[in-house]
Order: structure tokens, then sequence, then C-alpha cells
């Protein structure tokens, strides 16, 4: 009985330490799906393809009050605005530095989209070994990427993320037992 419990013991701290391991962080997400940070120049003619991004707080692991950050955008994108939701009170713009209040606590214990962003393709094809970055940095005034934690108002500090137009490591689908095999 006492070996169950070591086990058991020491899976729960083990998983304790994977949870808080997660880093709290604010991302730009090119699909409403929230599953790609990279995205191609469309092969359309520049100044003709609307996009949508997505503002994602991942990890903060709270209910959420308020949250402000800065993205900065490359030269092939053009900020055309912010969409809040007008429940929402926000102060800035994405480029400038925004802050963002909720006044019902934001579920942000995974992924919770804070904003989305309008833009306009000023590219329409990638250069070879040629990355542009979306970067998500600190807000202005504070130097920080953090949150607000209801119901006390704790500050959560995150880090920005990075996606890009035009990644040049390719990336592979493929499978474990692939993977396995170049193993053996």
């Amino acid at each position: 009985m006492k070996k169950v419990l070591v086990v058991v013991f020491a899976v729960a701290l083990g998983l304790s330490a994977v949870a808080s391991a997660q880093v709290p962080n604010v991302a730009v997400y090119f699909d409403k799906d929230l599953q790609f940070q990279q995205e191609n120049c469309p092969a359309e003619p520049i100044g003709t393809v609307f996009s949508t991004l997505y503002v994602v707080a991942n990890n903060f692991g709270i209910w959420m009050n308020g949250i402000e950050y800065q993205i900065t955008y490359p030269p092939q994108v053009t900020w055309l605005g912010d969409g809040i939701d007008p429940a929402h009170l926000s102060i800035g713009s994405s480029p400038l530095g925004i802050g963002i209040t909720f006044p019902t606590p934001l579920e942000a214990f995974t992924q919770a989209v804070v904003q989305t962003v309008s833009i306009m393709w000023m590219c329409d094809h990638c250069e070879p070994l040629i990355e542009y970055p979306i970067v998500v940095g600190p807000f202005p005034s504070s130097g920080l990427v953090r949150a607000v934690r209801w119901p006390d108002l704790h500050t959560v500090i995150g880090v920005g993320m990075t996606s890009l137009i035009c990644a040049t490591t390719p990336i592979q689908e493929t499978t474990w037992g692939q993977i396995k095999a170049l193993y053996e």
C-alpha cells in the first residue's frame, strides 16, 4: 500500500511540474482554429488579399480581467485595425501598444482569444531563406507582456511570441513509426 501511495505521489508531483512549466504567452495565429503561427504570402496580386489574425493568450492559468502587449508587423502585411469585442474596453492599438479589460473575466487556462486583427497582404511570394516576423512584445509604458488575474487583480507576467511569414524551416509531417525507423 505504501508503494502505491509513493507512486501516486510521484506521478502527481511530476504532473504538477509539467503544468507549471508552461510559460504564459501571447501569440498571433493565422487561423481561427488556432493551429498555425506560420503562413506564406498568398499567390495573389499585392494588396488584394485581406485576412484576420487571432491574438491569443496561452497558458496563463487564470480568470483574466485584463491584458497588455504590443504587436510589431512587418512590411509584408498592412495593419488595418483591431477587432475588439464591443463589451470589452481597450486603450491604444496593437501596433502602438494595447490594453484590454474584460468586464466578465475571460477564461485563460489554456487558450483565450483576446482580439482579432485585420490585415492586408502586401506580398505575393516568399523569397528563399527570408522570414518576416510578427512579434508580440511588451506594452511600451510598462515594458511587460502581462495579464491581470480576477478576482485579486494580481499581475501575471507572460512573454510575447513570434509568428512567421515565409518560414524558412520546412516542416514535414510524419508518423511515430517513421521516426522510430530512423533509429533502427
